[in-house]
């Protein structure tokens, strides 16, 4: 703010009136003229309005102003001296926006901006007063401290959370090293990579000891597993899912390879397009072993079960076989002679021994169709010579008549024979379903289906009876029924899957699908 200076070299060119309305129409602050001994002469009504004081008892400028006791923006008071008016009078200088704090009539604090100017005449050299300008600046004021007292607190805010941050970070890079994860990213943009130490680490490298590139990742990768990962990494990128997974062999800096499980999940850009890549590997090399060792020694419980059906079978076999040639023949040939001897001995007065001979006859007889019985239940001809639909109707007729149901068999797809292992195994995993249902369904109706199809083999035995609820056993000290473990068994042997759906009153259905090589 410039000094108000009279350019007229006459005292009287320009009256105090004149130069006052002049200011009055130029400002619209509050606006108060002082005298040269800072007596007030006139002020406009915003400066009455800001001071609350007529024009006619505003006095004395400073002495209305220590009166409010005006303090300064720190909260420490104003000396006199300090006034704006009382230096720009002394100094003949402008003072410009000082921050002054008053109190109010009302009691309410506020706050003005004030500013303040000398009045010189005669170009400048002769000086006739003050003009002071007054603007109330409170909501300013109150607005700026809300908005420094909300920036203060951000600020804190801020410095908490970055507190929290860091130590979540530090919590985070403290359980990723427990846990022996690697970390890595993909920006595609700029096409730069990076990988933690752990993940150098878990193929054998320090982390000065491997760059941040592509070829370092893909270049490692087992032959055999590299386009794999590479085509799943790309189909991967141009139609992001939830995340991607691939198990893969690297090569380890002792020449031999670790198998790692990679989890990444991709970053998009507003238009859905993959923009950043990053991942974790997971040496999992020990779980890999584990798991071809499991399945090894699978292999080798389903060649010995395999192997002991089949010497179950032969000895099945052996003692039917045995049954036939020694006791079924010594039965035969003792009903024979049995039977000479009741004839030879009828007549007069042997009435007693007649009737006893013919009684051993008709258990000798009963005792034999027991025995064949034995003999088609250990090894049934019928499956040797008419294959497994002939046998599973044999079979259903057998019980059938021992439980009163009603029962139907229906073969469907290829009419031709199949392995003979796998027709004695089938038919006996149907002989154990067949015998549950007998003992335990209470069944009215039983449904038996085979379907030979040119890869697969499937057979369901199904019945109405009681049900009951899969794995689930009546109490915790029972075990599971040796012929539902012996189906199970079985149908793994053969490498097939064996299945149970049931509830109770409502039946069980028993399903076996055998893949079939080709």
């Amino acid at each position: 703010m410039k000094s108000l200076i009279c350019t007229s070299a006459d005292d009287n060119c320009l009256k105090k009136e004149d130069l006052y309305r002049a200011l009055v129409d130029a400002f619209t602050d509050g606006i108060v003229m002082q005298h040269e001994d800072g007596t007030v002469f006139d002020c406009n009504g915003v400066a009455e309005h800001i001071l609350e004081c007529p024009k006619e008892a505003m006095a004395d400028m400073v002495a209305l102003l220590r009166y409010r006791k005006t303090m300064k923006s720190d909260g420490t008071a104003f000396d006199e001296a300090e006034y704006p008016m009382v230096i720009a009078g002394a100094s003949l200088q402008p003072v410009s926006n000082v921050m002054m704090g008053m109190t109010r009539l009302d009691g309410r604090f506020c706050w003005l901006e004030v500013s303040a100017s000398p009045i010189m005449v005669n170009r400048g050299k002769d000086f006739i007063g003050v003009v002071t300008f007054l603007r109330e600046i409170t909501e300013r004021k109150e607005a700026e401290e809300a908005l420094e007292k909300r920036h203060h607190e951000l600020e804190k805010g801020i410095f908490k959370r970055t507190a929290q941050l860091e130590f979540t970070l530090g919590q985070l890079k403290l359980a990723v090293s427990a846990s022996n994860t690697g970390l890595w990213n993909w920006n595609l943009r700029t096409d730069q990579f990076y990988f933690s130490p752990e993940w150098k680490r878990q193929i054998g490298y320090a982390d000065h000891e491997i760059g941040d590139t592509m070829d370092e990742l893909v270049s490692r990768i087992h032959v055999d597993d590299r386009e794999r990962a590479v085509t799943a990494t790309e189909s991967y990128l141009e139609a992001p899912k939830e995340s991607l997974e691939i198990e893969y062999r690297m090569r380890h800096r002792d020449g031999g390879f670790r198998w790692i499980l990679s989890r990444s999940m991709a970053m998009l850009d507003e238009n859905d397009k993959a923009i950043f890549l990053q991942g974790s590997h997971v040496d999992i090399t020990e779980r890999k072993q584990s798991e071809e060792n499991l399945l090894a020694l699978t292999r080798e419980l389903r060649d010995v079960s395999r192997e002991l059906a089949r010497v179950e079978e032969a000895e099945r076999r052996r003692f039917a076989q045995e049954l036939h040639d020694t006791i079924g023949s010594a039965l035969a040939a003792l009903s024979i002679n049995m039977t000479i001897m009741s004839g030879e001995i009828a007549g007069e007065g042997s009435t007693g021994m007649e009737a006893r001979l013919k009684d051993s006859i008709v258990l000798l007889d009963d005792t034999t169709d027991a025995v064949r019985r034995l003999m088609a239940e250990l090894r049934p001809p019928v499956l040797d010579d008419y294959g497994l639909e002939a046998a599973l109707r044999w079979q259903c007729e057998l019980f059938a008549e021992r439980c009163g149901f009603q029962f139907t068999v229906d073969v469907y797809g290829i009419a031709d024979r199949l392995e003979p292992e796998l027709e004695i195994s089938l038919f006996r995993i149907a002989q154990g379903a067949i015998t549950n249902i007998a003992k335990h369904a209470r069944a009215t109706n039983v449904e038996v289906m085979l379907n030979i199809l040119q890869n697969s083999v499937t057979l369901t035995i199904m019945d109405d009876g009681v049900g009951f609820v899969p794995n689930v056993h009546r109490d915790q000290k029972s075990k599971p029924t040796w012929g539902l473990v012996s189906m199970r068994e079985r149908a793994q042997a053969l490498g097939g899957n064996l299945k149970i759906i049931s509830e109770p009153h409502k039946g069980t259905c028993v399903e076996v699908v055998v893949e079939l090589s080709s």
